[in-house]
């Protein structure tokens, strides 16, 4: 079989045909790779300079073997380009120091029920009447993300995938309000939500088109709503529906751009009972990012219900990325390949992000492997 490029891999496998072999890629988020470059020390410069998460992308690629590259920096630029554009201070994370107890982006408890916590930028109409969309090319981490996403394309033409992001209006909102107090306004007080839903949708499309403009070959986004209450509670939900997924958000940038969203069902448990909500959104979401849970088995079992999506996932980025060794790396890729990858429609890649510690042996582990096991047609027996 002729050798393909990283993208036209990508595209076959995504095409439901087999390319030359399994495609890999680490995704989600630059920050492994970052401190890699850079160093443990880094962070505070993280997502603030162009050349710098430039050479990260290119990097991921051409010297680490990676078939494509997150080009963002963290979810969290979304809600700090809304303040700045609305004139609204808000507390900057320290890195070096980082202690987790910010008020407004962590949560242990129930969002249903719970009571106002913290001190959040939104807490009243009088607050969200303030917020106005940002301008992807003025406001916060924006124009960086996009300046680098552009170095990195004319650095790596079109031999490889960049992949961007589009921020659902619950994970905006979370940031801007509090996650519980979203929780709530959407249940109680959709007058606030619905102001605030408005402004996270409008940013997010802008930034998305920005991103095309710039270059990225696909888009992500998050969603955790249904894996938690599962689909029939969740599709009973037009308002956690459109929160999740709204279509003038996403359905648009497929019509308008030809560039669907590769969806992470972002959970600490199964997937699985969100898989009849994500069905509902195939016609313009042609990828799944898994989660760990379920393993090889549970990937497969996700493949041939969310078809024709192609699947990426699901090396636990924790239990194996991070604590396993080389050789456990390398049998957990090798079990994925054998279960998901026939047939094409599958991209091997780590459950979520890699934590900061992973062991550069254990990546290189999971890029060998698919030179190893990958080569289609994929020989299922000798496995």
């Amino acid at each position: 079989m002729i050798k393909m490029t990283s993208r036209e891999r990508l595209a076959t496998a995504a095409r439901g045909e087999e390319p030359d072999r399994v495609p890999v890629v680490v995704p989600l988020s630059l920050g492994w790779a970052w401190g890699q470059l850079y160093g443990p020390d880094s962070f505070m410069e993280f997502g603030c300079d162009a050349k710098k998460m430039a050479k990260v992308m290119v990097w991921s690629c051409k010297e680490l073997g990676m078939d494509a590259t997150p080009g963002g920096a963290d979810t969290h630029m979304y809600f700090e380009a809304i303040a700045e554009a609305s004139g609204i201070s808000y507390p900057t994370t320290n890195w070096k120091d980082f202690v987790t107890s910010h008020p407004h982006r962590l949560f242990e408890g129930d969002p249903l029920t719970a009571p106002l916590y913290g001190d959040p930028l939104v807490k009243t109409m009088k607050d969200a009447r303030k917020l106005v969309p940002a301008d992807p090319y003025k406001h916060g981490k924006l124009p960086i993300v996009l300046e680098a996403q552009q170095l990195a394309k004319r650095e790596l033409k079109d031999g490889w995938g960049i992949s961007g992001s589009i921020n659902r209006p619950y994970g905006i909102a979370g940031d801007l309000m509090g996650y519980a107090q979203a929780f709530m306004a959407m249940e109680k007080d959709l007058e606030l939500w619905k102001t605030v839903e408005d402004v996270a949708i409008k940013t997010s499309y802008e930034f998305a088109k920005a991103q095309i403009k710039a270059g990225v070959t696909s888009l992500g986004t998050t969603a955790s709503l249904a894996c938690f209450v599962g689909s029939k509670m969740f599709l009973e939900k037009p308002v956690w529906v459109h929160a999740e997924h709204p279509p003038e958000l996403m359905e648009r940038v497929f019509k308008e751009f030809h560039v669907g969203t590769v969806l992470h069902p972002c959970s600490v448990g199964p997937f699985e009972p969100g898989i009849e909500a994500w069905k509902k959104w195939l016609d313009h979401t042609p990828g799944f990012l898994m989660p760990e849970c379920g393993g090889a088995d549970a990937l497969a079992r996700a493949k041939e219900q969310l078809a024709p999506a192609v699947m990426q996932g699901n090396i636990h980025s924790v239990d194996i990325m991070l604590h396993g060794t080389p050789g456990e790396v390398e049998a957990a890729c090798k079990e994925l390949i054998k279960k998901c990858a026939p047939g094409g429609r599958y991209v091997l890649a780590p459950g979520c992000a890699l934590p900061l510690g992973v062991p550069m042996e254990n990546v290189k582990a999971m890029r060998d492997s698919v030179e190893k096991y990958g080569q289609y047609p994929i020989k299922v027996k000798e496995l």
